[in-house]
Protein backbone atom coordinates (compact mmCIF):
# COMPACT_ATOMS: atom_id res chain seq x y z
CA UNK A 1 0.00 0.00 0.00
CA UNK A 2 1.01 3.28 -1.22
CA UNK A 3 2.63 5.22 2.15
CA UNK A 4 2.13 9.00 3.07
CA UNK A 5 3.23 11.52 5.57
CA UNK A 6 0.28 12.73 8.16
CA UNK A 7 0.59 15.96 5.90
CA UNK A 8 -2.32 18.89 6.28
CA UNK A 9 -2.22 21.44 3.88
CA UNK A 10 -1.75 25.15 5.31
CA UNK A 11 -4.14 27.31 3.29
CA UNK A 12 -4.33 30.72 4.00
CA UNK A 13 -8.29 30.56 4.00
CA UNK A 14 -7.92 28.16 6.83
CA UNK A 15 -5.45 30.39 8.81
CA UNK A 16 -7.85 33.57 8.59
CA UNK A 17 -10.71 30.49 9.75
CA UNK A 18 -8.13 29.99 12.56
CA UNK A 19 -7.04 33.55 13.68
CA UNK A 20 -10.93 34.53 13.58
CA UNK A 21 -11.97 31.38 16.09
CA UNK A 22 -8.97 32.40 18.47
CA UNK A 23 -10.33 36.39 18.69
CA UNK A 24 -13.62 34.57 19.52
CA UNK A 25 -12.51 32.76 22.40
CA UNK A 26 -10.27 35.00 24.05
CA UNK A 27 -11.85 34.68 26.94
CA UNK A 28 -11.34 30.90 27.94
CA UNK A 29 -7.81 31.20 27.50
CA UNK A 30 -5.72 31.22 30.35
CA UNK A 31 -3.43 34.33 30.83
CA UNK A 32 -0.17 32.10 29.74
CA UNK A 33 -1.84 31.08 26.63
CA UNK A 34 -2.88 34.60 25.49
CA UNK A 35 0.73 35.76 26.30
CA UNK A 36 2.48 32.94 23.99
CA UNK A 37 -0.29 33.62 21.18
CA UNK A 38 0.20 37.16 21.66
CA UNK A 39 3.96 36.83 21.51
CA UNK A 40 4.17 34.47 18.35
CA UNK A 41 1.92 36.95 16.38
CA UNK A 42 4.36 39.52 17.14
CA UNK A 43 7.16 36.65 16.04
CA UNK A 44 4.86 36.01 12.73
CA UNK A 45 5.28 40.03 11.82
CA UNK A 46 8.87 39.89 11.60
CA UNK A 47 11.19 39.17 8.96
CA UNK A 48 12.97 35.93 8.76
CA UNK A 49 16.11 36.34 10.72
CA UNK A 50 19.65 36.02 9.37
CA UNK A 51 21.43 33.00 11.08
CA UNK A 52 24.13 33.90 13.08
CA UNK A 53 25.79 32.34 16.11
CA UNK A 54 23.88 35.47 18.05
CA UNK A 55 20.71 34.45 16.88
CA UNK A 56 18.20 34.41 19.30
CA UNK A 57 15.37 32.04 19.09
CA UNK A 58 12.15 33.09 21.25
CA UNK A 59 10.67 29.24 22.32
CA UNK A 60 6.90 28.28 23.56
CA UNK A 61 8.31 26.13 27.05
CA UNK A 62 6.01 22.87 26.96
CA UNK A 63 6.13 20.33 30.12
CA UNK A 64 6.44 16.54 30.05
CA UNK A 65 6.50 15.91 33.60
CA UNK A 66 9.96 16.83 35.01
CA UNK A 67 11.36 17.94 31.82
CA UNK A 68 11.15 20.83 29.90
CA UNK A 69 11.30 21.33 26.14
CA UNK A 70 11.39 24.70 24.02
CA UNK A 71 10.04 25.11 20.52
CA UNK A 72 10.56 27.61 18.28
CA UNK A 73 7.25 29.87 19.04
CA UNK A 74 6.76 30.24 15.06
CA UNK A 75 6.04 26.83 14.67
CA UNK A 76 3.42 26.96 17.11
CA UNK A 77 0.12 27.01 15.45
CA UNK A 78 -2.52 27.05 18.69
CA UNK A 79 -2.56 25.71 21.80
CA UNK A 80 -6.37 24.20 23.09
CA UNK A 81 -6.87 22.34 26.42
CA UNK A 82 -6.36 18.53 24.94
CA UNK A 83 -9.81 16.82 24.22
CA UNK A 84 -10.98 13.19 23.08
CA UNK A 85 -8.35 11.77 21.08
CA UNK A 86 -9.53 8.75 18.71
CA UNK A 87 -7.15 5.83 18.58
CA UNK A 88 -6.64 4.12 15.38
CA UNK A 89 -4.92 0.96 14.61
CA UNK A 90 -2.62 0.04 12.62
CA UNK A 91 -0.64 3.06 13.15
CA UNK A 92 2.81 3.48 14.93
CA UNK A 93 3.07 3.40 18.40
CA UNK A 94 4.22 7.04 18.47
CA UNK A 95 0.89 7.86 17.48
CA UNK A 96 -1.40 8.56 20.24
CA UNK A 97 -4.69 9.20 17.39
CA UNK A 98 -6.53 11.67 15.76
CA UNK A 99 -8.09 14.91 17.40
CA UNK A 100 -11.15 16.92 16.12
CA UNK A 101 -10.45 21.17 16.11
CA UNK A 102 -13.22 22.75 14.75
CA UNK A 103 -14.35 19.91 12.35
CA UNK A 104 -10.79 19.19 11.13
CA UNK A 105 -8.79 16.33 12.39
CA UNK A 106 -4.84 16.57 13.50
CA UNK A 107 -3.13 13.55 14.06
CA UNK A 108 -1.35 13.61 17.78
CA UNK A 109 2.08 12.80 18.29
CA UNK A 110 2.82 10.87 21.98
CA UNK A 111 5.94 13.26 22.31
CA UNK A 112 6.72 11.51 25.68
CA UNK A 113 7.26 7.96 23.52
CA UNK A 114 9.21 9.55 20.47
CA UNK A 115 11.51 11.09 23.19
CA UNK A 116 11.64 7.60 25.06
CA UNK A 117 10.83 9.54 28.41
CA UNK A 118 8.88 8.18 30.99
CA UNK A 119 5.39 9.36 30.73
CA UNK A 120 4.20 11.50 33.21
CA UNK A 121 1.52 11.15 35.74
CA UNK A 122 -0.78 14.04 35.05
CA UNK A 123 -4.85 14.72 35.31
CA UNK A 124 -6.31 14.80 31.49
CA UNK A 125 -8.53 17.78 32.51
CA UNK A 126 -5.16 20.21 33.12
CA UNK A 127 -3.39 19.42 29.65
CA UNK A 128 -2.66 20.86 26.72
CA UNK A 129 -2.73 20.25 22.75
CA UNK A 130 -0.12 22.93 21.45
CA UNK A 131 -0.66 22.32 17.69
CA UNK A 132 2.76 22.51 15.86
CA UNK A 133 3.45 22.92 11.74
CA UNK A 134 7.03 22.79 10.33
CA UNK A 135 8.69 26.17 9.36
CA UNK A 136 10.77 25.17 6.70
CA UNK A 137 10.37 24.42 3.01
CA UNK A 138 8.44 20.64 2.68
CA UNK A 139 7.13 21.18 5.83
CA UNK A 140 3.65 21.37 5.64
CA UNK A 141 2.54 18.97 8.53
CA UNK A 142 0.49 20.24 11.02
CA UNK A 143 0.18 17.65 14.50
CA UNK A 144 -0.86 17.62 18.29
CA UNK A 145 1.68 17.14 21.37
CA UNK A 146 -0.27 16.75 24.33
CA UNK A 147 2.11 18.00 27.37
CA UNK A 148 1.27 18.98 30.98
CA UNK A 149 1.47 22.43 30.88
CA UNK A 150 2.81 25.57 28.23
CA UNK A 151 4.20 27.69 30.97
CA UNK A 152 6.25 30.63 29.47
CA UNK A 153 7.71 31.97 26.39
CA UNK A 154 11.27 32.98 26.72
CA UNK A 155 14.50 33.89 24.83
CA UNK A 156 17.53 31.77 24.20
CA UNK A 157 20.81 32.67 22.54
CA UNK A 158 21.94 30.01 19.97
CA UNK A 159 25.40 30.42 21.29
CA UNK A 160 24.64 29.65 24.78
CA UNK A 161 23.38 26.38 24.19
CA UNK A 162 25.15 23.20 24.55
CA UNK A 163 25.36 20.02 23.18
CA UNK A 164 22.25 17.54 24.34
CA UNK A 165 23.61 15.66 27.27
CA UNK A 166 22.10 12.52 24.73
CA UNK A 167 20.03 11.99 21.36
CA UNK A 168 16.64 10.57 21.74
CA UNK A 169 16.92 6.78 21.26
CA UNK A 170 13.84 6.93 19.27
CA UNK A 171 13.76 9.83 17.38
CA UNK A 172 15.36 11.51 14.45
CA UNK A 173 19.10 12.07 14.58
CA UNK A 174 19.73 16.20 15.20
CA UNK A 175 16.05 16.62 16.50
CA UNK A 176 17.38 18.30 19.55
CA UNK A 177 19.38 21.60 19.07
CA UNK A 178 20.66 21.98 22.48
CA UNK A 179 19.88 22.37 26.18
CA UNK A 180 20.41 25.88 28.22
CA UNK A 181 22.34 25.88 31.14
CA UNK A 182 19.05 25.96 33.15
CA UNK A 183 18.23 22.32 31.12
CA UNK A 184 15.33 23.69 28.99
CA UNK A 185 16.09 21.54 25.80
CA UNK A 186 15.36 22.86 22.35
CA UNK A 187 13.67 20.92 19.89
CA UNK A 188 14.18 21.17 15.99
CA UNK A 189 10.33 21.00 15.08
CA UNK A 190 10.98 21.05 11.00
CA UNK A 191 13.44 17.82 12.11
CA UNK A 192 11.08 16.10 13.72
CA UNK A 193 8.28 16.50 11.38
CA UNK A 194 10.20 15.12 8.78
CA UNK A 195 10.95 12.11 10.36
CA UNK A 196 10.70 9.50 8.23
CA UNK A 197 9.23 7.20 11.17
CA UNK A 198 5.92 9.16 11.28
CA UNK A 199 5.57 8.08 7.89
CA UNK A 200 2.00 5.74 8.10
CA UNK A 201 -0.87 4.25 6.12
CA UNK A 202 -2.72 6.24 3.46
CA UNK A 203 -5.85 5.39 5.58
CA UNK A 204 -4.56 7.80 8.64
CA UNK A 205 -3.56 10.49 6.16
CA UNK A 206 -5.93 13.42 5.68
Amino acid sequence: MQKHNVRQSRQPEEQEEREEHMKSQQDIFDPHTQEILEARARALAQPPPTASADDVMSLVVLTLGTERYGVDIRAVVEIQPAGPITRLPGVPPMWLGLTNLRGRLYPVLDLCRYLALDRPVQAAAARRLVLVAGTGEGADLEVGFVVDDVPQVRQVSLADLSAPLVEPSSGQPGVLIGITADMLTVLDVDKLLRDPRLVVQEAFSQ
